[in-house]
């Protein structure tokens, strides 16, 4: 009787000692996980989860491990990271739709599955794999939701246990973690990737405003009643022959620097620099009835500004310039064109091809409007300036003859 006491006590003993190797062995595991976050930057994420992958491969002694991410755009689960496969850079690229496969169920059940044997489990599809043994598939659950699985896969089968799942399981709530981390990061990017393109045609608060806006971040387009302004130095090229280019390039960046703060004053987008000269647009992202007004304001503020800095730029030893600007209104193709990586916001349609026609014909310190700009903008308000049509011309790339109108105003 004592001795079986003994005994019971012994494997009771026995008992507690693995228990608390076991937790050992899972708080040394998560702490090592927790440790790839100190040292591997976010923005390596495919590293950062090829590392984990990794340390939970020697620490379960599991063939191979998998882990899968969600596709917001498509819904689809896609494999990011492998630990264990030779040639994995070369395995197929498998892809599961909610509830296909047995990682696709987990996705859409939110539960642990253990296939025992995957050969002999209809749920199980190979995709070309070629695998055998045990499989055991744990979702990545992140503020409620399943945004990944991790796969956990053995050569033999019946290779897990009750204990061994549970350990998967509490893997799958450390990677979670990083999942999370990862996305927010990508998210985070993404977001100043839009902000930084949108900084390239718009002033900073509209910028700011605009980055949840699909329509000028994606690519396609669509047709807007807009005002196109086109300003150019007149006679650069000769200016430019016989000046160092130090002096040019400062003087354009004095020119640029004058400019664009008018025309985000007055709310326009800056489509693009054209060497001396600058295109603009007014109506995006969405259409105004005072566009034409703010045109010509911005129009007139670009040549008091350029007037105002030539006694600076004399002074200073560099040469002097004069601007002629053109402004057009209508209908254009307005939206994104290039791919997702390398995207540039424009505008295409006749009235960017009259306001640059209209900017060629005007003489330095002149401003030439369309007759549609002119009824649009006269209706509209009393700025300060008039209008003074001028005789009909035939321009180059316009079937049928335009009156001009030059906006006068004081310098």
């Amino acid at each position: 009787m004592e001795q079986d006491i003994v005994n019971l006590l012994k494997e009771r003993i026995m008992s507690l000692e693995e228990a608390y190797e076991q937790k050992i062995s899972e708080l040394s595991l998560l702490k090592e996980l927790g440790d790839t976050l100190k040292i591997t930057s976010l923005a390596n994420w495919d590293e950062l989860f090829t590392k984990q992958l990794d340390i939970v491969k020697q620490h379960t002694g599991i063939y191979s491990g998998s882990l899968m991410l969600i596709d917001e755009e498509t819904e689809e689960l896609y494999i990011v990271s492998v630990s264990g496969l030779y040639h994995a850079e070369k395995r197929p690229a498998i892809k599961l739709k909610r509830g296909e496969g047995v990682a696709g169920k987990v996705f859409e059940t939110v539960q642990t599955l253990y296939i025992p044997d995957v050969t002999k489990d209809p749920n199980f599809l190979d995709k070309g794999t070629r695998q055998q043994g045990s499989l055991a598939c744990v979702p990545i659950i992140s503020e409620g939701a399943c945004i990944g699985v991790l796969n956990f896969r053995d050569n033999t089968p019946r290779s897990f246990s009750p204990n061994d799942l549970r350990f998967f399981e509490l893997i799958a709530d450390q990677l979670s973690i990083t999942a999370s981390l990862v996305r927010a990061y990508t998210e985070l990017i993404s977001l100043e990737k839009k902000r930084m393109n949108l900084s390239r045609y718009f002033s900073r608060g509209l910028a700011e405003h605009l980055v949840a806006d699909d329509r000028m971040t994606q690519l396609g387009g669509e047709m807007k009643t807009v005002t196109v302004l086109f300003a150019d130095i007149v006679g650069f090229t000769p200016l430019v022959e016989k000046s160092r280019v130090e002096d040019v390039v400062q003087v354009l960046n004095r020119y640029f620097e004058a400019v664009v703060p008018c025309l985000f004053k007055r709310g326009g987008m800056l489509d693009k620099f054209l060497g001396d000269g600058v295109m603009a647009v007014f109506g995006i992202p969405d259409a105004s009835e005072e566009d034409p007004v703010h045109a010509i304001e911005c129009a007139v503020d670009i040549q008091r500004q350029v007037i105002g800095q030539q006694a600076a730029l004399v002074a200073e030893g560099l040469f002097p310039i004069e601007v002629c600007i053109g402004i057009a209104s209508g209908n254009v193709l307005a939206g994104n064109i290039g791919t997702q990586e390398q995207m540039n916001y424009t505008v295409i349609g006749e009235p960017v091809n009259l306001a640059q026609r209209l900017e060629s014909i005007a003489a330095p310190r002149e401003i030439i409007i369309s007759k549609i700009t002119y009824e649009l903008a006269r209706r509209l308000t009393d700025a300060g300036f008039a209008f003074e049509p001028l005789p009909q011309v035939r321009i180059k790339g316009i079937s049928r003859d335009i009156v001009p109108i030059r906006v006068l105003y004081e310098p």
